[in-house]
């Protein structure tokens, strides 16, 4: 089944929005960098959302740099933790990785995905997760095996100091 749908059977129309695919293409995104489809979820609970109070927004663009002008960085924002909307997903455009930016620290950047359709298509994996969640009992080896799952989408993600172990820290806890 094309992620689209996938996606779309497990996410209903209010669920999803959509993402500026075309714009970034026209820009230069590689097309295999990108989820397939031209919509995202919205929610995912504990770990992502779209729902961005205030500045940034959902698709704004950010820089970041040092006073000398020595570091100039670009990133578009693409969501935030549920819990914690100071944690931002964004896009570094140059490298097509996602990283996590906060806030109210931002040297604090952690990697995430190797790309946007690898985030898209875990965020797709966890959100199942949670959705057959049945308690503590049985976590830890449905964790351990998810963990399977996404390891094989984007090893890359589960690198030292990356965000995606800390997540399955507090699954297994």
């Amino acid at each position: 089944m094309p992620a689209a749908a996938k996606y779309a059977a497990l996410w209903t129309e209010d669920e999803l929005i959509p993402y500026p695919r075309e714009d970034w293409l026209a820009d230069g995104f590689p097309e295999a960098a990108l989820p397939e489809g031209d919509e995202v979820p919205l929610d995912v609970e504990v770990v992502y959302t779209a729902y961005l109070p205030g500045s940034p927004g959902l698709y704004d663009t950010i820089g970041l740099g040092t006073e000398d002008g020595s570091v100039d960085l670009r990133l578009i924002v693409v969501g935030a933790v549920e819990d914690d909307k100071n944690l931002l997903y964004v896009l570094d455009p140059a490298s097509g990785d996602i990283l996590q930016l906060d806030q109210t620290n931002p040297r604090d950047v952690q990697a995430v995905n190797s790309n946007y359709r690898c985030f898209i298509e875990f965020l797709y994996h966890f959100a199942q997760f949670v959705n057959a969640d049945e308690g503590k009992q049985g976590r830890a080896a449905r964790a351990a095996t998810l963990r399977e799952v996404l390891i094989r989408i984007d090893p890359n993600a589960f690198a030292q100091g990356a965000w995606w172990p800390l997540v399955f820290d507090q699954l297994t806890a």
